[in-house]
């Protein structure tokens, strides 16, 4: 206390007052600046995340779009390919009748040609030597219409020709 009243002291607590104002407002200056710059730094910050909100908003709007177009192609695609596979398993279903029928057939000309094999057979060719007689004898018979035919008819010429000469 001794020194906070003497006469000298009056210039130094003006000096250590000065500094203090000073101080205090280097110090309220520097907080002002750095309140701005927090203040500007977050604006920023926002103005910059409502710009990639809005940028990313626009690309999943468009993914989504093309997302839903893609979707409705695969399922046309997929439309398609089960029309086409029920075509083929009817033309496979109607392929497999078909060949069934002509196994079928196929068998029944087996069978019957066995058959006529074991007819053949058991017969001791009599039969293949029978139809060659009757084809022979009805050959025959056929020559001797015709014959008798064009003998009729150059008769008929030759009394035609007698009664117009």
């Amino acid at each position: 206390m001794f020194l906070a009243n003497s006469p000298q002291m009056g210039p130094i607590k003006n000096i250590l007052k000065e500094n203090r104002d000073r101080f205090r407002t280097i110090i309220t200056k520097s907080f002002q600046t750095m309140q701005q710059k927090v203040e500007d730094i977050l604006r920023l910050q926002y103005e910059q995340r409502q710009k990639l909100y809005e940028e990313y908003s626009l690309q999943i709007m468009n993914l989504n779009s093309k997302l839903n177009m893609d979707a409705d192609q695969v399922k046309k695609q997929a439309e398609k390919l089960s029309s086409i596979f029920t075509e083929h398993r009817m033309f496979v279903l109607q392929s497999l009748v078909l060949q069934k029928e002509r196994m079928e057939e196929f068998k029944s000309l087996c069978e019957q040609y066995l058959e006529k094999l074991e007819v053949l057979k058991y017969s001791g060719g009599n039969s293949v030597a029978e139809e060659l007689r009757l084809l022979i004898d009805t050959l025959e018979i056929k020559l001797l219409t015709v014959n008798r035919q064009q003998e009729s008819i150059a008769a008929r010429l030759s009394l035609l020709d007698v009664l117009l000469s």
